[in-house]
């Protein structure tokens, strides 16, 4: 059950939450090994394509694979440096990496869409003097930010948290606790706001914070959790969350 009278605070995942994907993954990875590849060869960082570009899939699925069980985020910036060194390119600037990465998420953020009531809401709440922050797993910070400056959302968040930066995912408890501190609240004064509810809806609650999540965009596997992790309150759309809040 929601506990209105005490929210002072909202949280927000990104992803099928405020913005939804709506391209063909497996053409979009095309599309982004051959951006990553020529931004490469720009830096004269000459490498083969074919087998540079499947090392660098197979890390990354070993990789992804394995921060579902240890909930640690090694960023993609990391994999990406490991596969250049498999390949004799030792010692790459930050900024190389920085831009080449910048090159390749481009193409997948071509893709990404704001959801039709997420500025109506995010204006709502900000009129209704609730504060806000924003609790994302990604691979790539520098990818977070380009999205929320792309959809013009930056600017709604007291707070920006992504697992790229803190080197641990959700629904590990050390992302969700800064956000209880820098807004000087108590966890149930918190409410966040997630699609997914092994991740979003079962950290928040383990801290102690309200949740709600928003199955809109939810995957089919996400209901078998349902029974394990069960929100304060279940929203189809984010407009649906006024009438749970103080206006």
């Amino acid at each position: 059950m929601l506990l209105v009278d005490k929210i002072k605070v909202v949280l927000f995942d990104l992803g099928d939450t405020l913005i939804y994907f709506n391209g063909d993954w497996d053409d979009v990875l095309i599309q982004s090994s051959q951006a990553l590849c020529k931004s490469l060869s720009k830096f004269e960082i000459q490498v083969e394509p074919h087998q540079f570009l499947e090392d660098f899939k197979l890390r990354m699925q070993n990789y992804y694979g394995n921060r579902i069980e240890t909930l640690v985020e090694y960023s993609t910036s990391n994999v990406l440096i490991d596969t250049l060194a498999y390949h004799g390119h030792f010692n790459i600037s930050p900024e190389i990496i920085r831009k080449t990465l910048k090159k390749m998420y481009a193409v997948s953020q071509a893709h990404w869409n704001i959801e039709p009531d997420a500025w109506d809401l995010l204006d709502w709440l900000k009129t209704n003097g609730y504060r806000m922050g924003l609790i994302s797993n990604a691979s790539d910070s520098d990818d977070v930010f380009a999205l929320l400056k792309q959809h013009r959302l930056t600017g709604f968040f007291d707070q920006i948290l992504i697992s790229a930066e803190l080197g641990i995912r959700k629904p590990h408890p050390s992302i969700f606790l800064p956000a209880i501190q820098h807004f000087v609240i108590t966890p149930e004064q918190a409410l966040m706001v997630g699609d997914t509810l092994s991740m979003d809806i079962k950290g928040a609650k383990d801290v102690g914070m309200q949740t709600a999540w928003i199955s809109r965009r939810s995957k089919p596997d996400q209901y078998s959790f349902k029974n394990y992790f069960q929100p304060s309150i279940e929203i189809h759309s984010l407009s649906e969350l006024k009438k749970y809040l103080k206006g």
